[in-house]
């Protein structure tokens, strides 16, 4: 049956590669239940009378209603999650906001992924949540960095405005375009906090680039080692801790006064 559906898919052209290969994997999952469930059947059939099986399926039907209910709820879902084309085979997604890997099988009644890690992970339809898709349209990298307050907000500036040349540069081809032209190169976006949080006190600057999504991981990676780079070549200070000293209560050992008292 394999050989059938493959032989089928090379003779064929309607779709892309990645849309054949979640169509596959949903017919494989189809006649993998149908012959399985058929197989019961005969075997059965061959030491039990099947009429009157059938005849007493009353109650047999509301035990076995219950116990197949959570596979419906995934077959169900498995289905309108494929007419919505959420997903297909090889597109990076999360699940649930925990689980995050690569599509390796999508089937009728639950999905396979491939973490980064390397670990196999399947997940009934019924219970995916929510779903990340980072192969959908375009992906916008933002990089945030803070310095100290001791730099030059100008020279900051402006080192950020070369970095974003360079990216341009050296990751152009990783860019979103529409008709061949890039709708949103790597770009300063300015300074977006003057004090990011309690753990470091700093300018926070952020530059944005707008990117085909199988590249966003690595492009990223690249980015921030193209800003630690300009930073360290050009002595770049980071910020300090922030440390918060409580007095209040405070006393010498030796009979001193109060620390709060001076």
């Amino acid at each position: 049956m394999n050989r059938i559906i493959d032989w089928f898919f090379r003779k064929s052209s309607f779709f892309d590669e990645e849309v054949e290969q979640t169509i596959q994997s949903v017919i494989r999952s189809i006649f993998r239940y149908i012959i399985i469930i058929s197989l019961i059947i005969y075997l059965i059939s061959q030491f039990v009378d099947i009429k009157s099986i059938i005849a007493g399926a009353g109650i047999a039907g509301v035990v076995i209603g219950f116990a197949a209910q959570q596979m419906l709820k995934d077959v169900i879902l498995g289905f309108a999650r494929l007419a919505d084309k959420e997903f297909r085979v090889g597109d990076f997604v999360t699940f649930n906001g925990t689980n995050s890997g690569t599509i390796e099988e999508i089937s009728i009644r639950f999905m396979q992924i491939r973490e980064w890690s390397g670990k196999l992970l399947t997940i009934p339809h019924g219970e995916i949540r929510t779903i990340q898709n980072f192969n959908k349209g375009w992906m916008r990298v933002i990089e945030r960095i803070t310095v100290s307050y001791q730099e030059d907000p100008t020279r900051v500036k402006e080192l950020l405005e070369e970095v974003c040349v360079i990216c341009n540069e050296e990751l152009n081809q990783t860019l979103y375009r529409v008709e061949d032209e890039a709708v949103e190169p790597f770009k300063y976006v300015g300074v977006t906090d003057l004090n990011p949080n309690l753990k470091y006190v700093g300018y926070e600057f952020c530059i944005t680039g707008l990117i085909k999504p199988e590249d966003y991981f690595e492009t990223s990676r690249q980015v921030r080692f193209e800003l630690m780079s300009m930073f360290h070549k050009n002595q770049v200070q980071m910020p300090a801790a922030n440390m918060v000293v409580t007095t209040e209560g405070l006393q010498h050992i030796h009979g001193g006064q109060s620390l709060s008292d001076s």
